[in-house]
């Protein structure tokens, strides 16, 4: 298993002093960085020896995917230019979790909001998989969306599509929040991509051996019957601060391995 943590390049050297496998980046801001702040960011890899080897954050909340105003006319341009970036900062997985951005308005036709959403997904999937990286669908809790909320529903949409490259992603923080089972985790096979981690707190911190160590046990055997032993990255918040929070989930990790 390969640990590593969401941030941007001014946390680099905590990342590599505390032992960390990779960064995930910001796909929207890989996109919309100028060619200096791209050359800026990669000298920033190259000097602490790290790699983006995930994405989040793959449309900004602007962007609407689905319903009357949906425009998926940009999505080739925006997408490759972004893969054509993530590929030389070492990404594998992109995830997809842009929960405004895929909401389906209300008064909308449910299934042709799925429809649509599925029709960026395949898009996305089918470029991507020309720069080696694969897409994975995040799932979010309702507060933040209202489509795909659980991991199977999003196993469901897998199966919809069928495209060998697009996957599911189980974020633990919204697995809490939507009081989802992980029964879904177990059964996911090769289908799961990838995996975020914060506690199961509405406060979306870290987990430390003395809060959340019992439900990331649970957690860490839901992945383990999976068969999943790819990457876990760390996306909450980071109180007190980010170094104390990063280094006091290091125990935890050790559940995972």
């Amino acid at each position: 298993m390969r640990f590593g943590i969401c941030c941007g390049a001014d946390r680099f050297a905590t990342v590599k002093r505390l032992g960390y496998d990779y960064i995930e980046t910001s796909f929207s801001k890989l996109v919309n960085m100028s060619s200096e702040e791209f050359e800026m960011f990669c000298n920033a890899l190259d000097k602490y020896c790290l790699k983006a080897e995930t994405s989040n954050g793959f449309f900004t909340s602007a962007t609407p995917l689905v319903g009357e105003s949906a425009d998926h006319s940009f999505l080739n341009e925006y997408i490759e230019k972004g893969m054509e970036r993530a590929q030389k900062i070492g990404c594998e997985v992109a995830v997809i979790g842009s929960g405004k951005a895929r909401r389906i308005p209300d008064g909308f036709d449910r299934e042709k909001g799925i429809s649509q959403f599925c029709e960026v997904l395949d898009i996305s999937g089918n470029i991507a998989a020309r720069y080696g990286v694969k897409i994975a669908i995040e799932p979010l809790n309702a507060d933040e969306t209202n489509l795909i909320n659980t991991v199977a529903e999003c196993l469901e949409v897998c199966n919809r599509l069928n495209n060998p490259n697009v996957g599911a992603l189980a974020d633990f923080y919204h697995i809490y929040k939507s009081g989802d089972s992980l029964d879904s985790i177990e059964n996911a096979g090769n289908r799961l991509f990838h995996v975020h981690l914060a506690r199961a707190n509405d406060d979306r911190r870290m987990p430390s051996p003395d809060e959340g160590g019992e439900t990331c046990k649970k957690w860490a055997a839901a992945l383990k019957k999976c068969g999943y032993n790819k990457r876990i990255s760390l996306e909450g918040v980071f109180e007190p601060t980010f170094e104390d929070a990063v280094e006091q989930v290091l125990p935890i990790l050790d559940l995972f391995r």
